[in-house]
């Protein structure tokens, strides 16, 4: 069990966030929580705009510090800046994330109630979001609490001595890092639980199609990696499968529509093979809105989910070179102790 006030180190990665993250350290230097009790380490990826030069000028509101750590993927940001830091516990915020004024309090009492593992929460998205940021929240973030597969690392709280024992984020992978810290802990018996009260505002938050076509093929873009490199424990097994089935109805659909071009008809076997696929989704989609009672929703979501897949499947036939394949890789281990 943690000391009641534990010290706290809040670590933000950054790249070119001088419209976010002067709101970011605001919040932070807003905290109920004692100044001298928590730091702020700044990740600078080689930013060329002025994320910097706003940062510094927290340097009398916040215990700050700002770090240059150019050209490496955000796990590495985040395992740098924890090799500067020195709290008990730390913190893990993104740059674009807006805490709310109890964030470090409520995180500080919920470790010290009991929860030795990790804790955090998906995100909370601005007011005035659009369909596509509300719609998507709404079905497939908000409700998440209690125990959880996975937090964001974007608000993400996790004790140093449990941080250093299971290695730190893995620096070989760009995306689903957190949820890859996240299993590991799991695996030696940690709990990952999500909390309301420690939700965040993601102004980040994808607000047009294109936007969240974007963010949802870079988030999947390790997540076959992931499960190549460790595939006798089937890692990911659940996102690949789905990628793999949305792959598989799009080459079905594809191949109907040129067909049924090329003779001139629909009635073709590849049209109603492509429409029995789609039958699980679908389903889905309709259970989903029922379960709310909100009908109106079947038709944004059936737009997200197929926008979704379309990302997902792409990235069966893009995933990063870079990342090593076959063997798991030795995450990096913090100096501190």
């Amino acid at each position: 069990m943690m000391n009641p006030s534990p010290t706290i180190s809040v670590i933000v990665p950054a790249r070119n966030e001088e419209r976010r993250i002067g709101l970011c350290l605001e919040a932070l230097a807003a905290q109920s929580y004692a100044r001298e009790s928590f730091d702020v380490i700044v990740v600078d990826n080689g930013s060329q705009d002025r994320t910097v030069a706003i940062s510094q000028g927290f340097n009398e509101k916040l215990r700050l510090r700002i770090l240059s750590s150019q050209h490496g993927t955000i796990s590495a940001l985040r395992n740098a800046g924890v090799n500067l830091s020195s709290g008990e516990l730390l913190a893990f915020l993104d740059a674009d994330c807006i805490p709310c004024t109890d964030w470090l309090q409520n995180a500080a009492r919920i470790m010290f109630s009991g929860s030795a593992g990790i804790i955090g929460a998906h995100y909370s998205i601005p007011e005035d979001s659009t369909w596509v940021g509300k719609t998507w929240n709404t079905y497939q973030e908000a409700c998440k609490v209690g125990d959880v597969s996975h937090v964001p690392a974007g608000d993400l709280f996790i004790p140093r001595s449990l941080f250093n024992s299971i290695g730190g984020f893995d620096e070989t992978i760009q995306t689903n890092e957190d949820a890859e810290l996240c299993e590991r802990a799991r695996a030696k018996g940690f709990p990952v639980r999500a909390y309301k009260e420690l939700r965040v505002i993601h102004l980040g938050t994808a607000q047009t199609l294109a936007g969240f076509y974007r963010k949802q093929r870079w988030h999947g873009s390790h997540v076959f990696g992931v499960f190549l490199r460790e595939l006798p424990r089937l890692r990911n097994v659940k996102a690949v499968a789905f990628a793999v089935y949305f792959g598989l109805w799009s080459l079905a659909l594809l191949a109907s529509i040129v067909f049924a071009v090329a003779s001139g008809g629909w009635m073709i076997p590849l049209f109603p093979l492509a429409a029995i696929i789609s039958l699980p989704t679908g389903m889905a989609i309709f259970f989903i809105a029922r379960q709310r009672s909100r009908w109106a929703d079947i038709w944004p979501l059936a737009t997200l989910y197929l926008t979704y897949g379309f990302a997902r499947a792409a990235c069966l036939f893009h995933w990063p070179k870079k990342m090593s394949v076959g063997v798991t890789p030795t995450p990096n281990v913090p100096a501190n102790p």
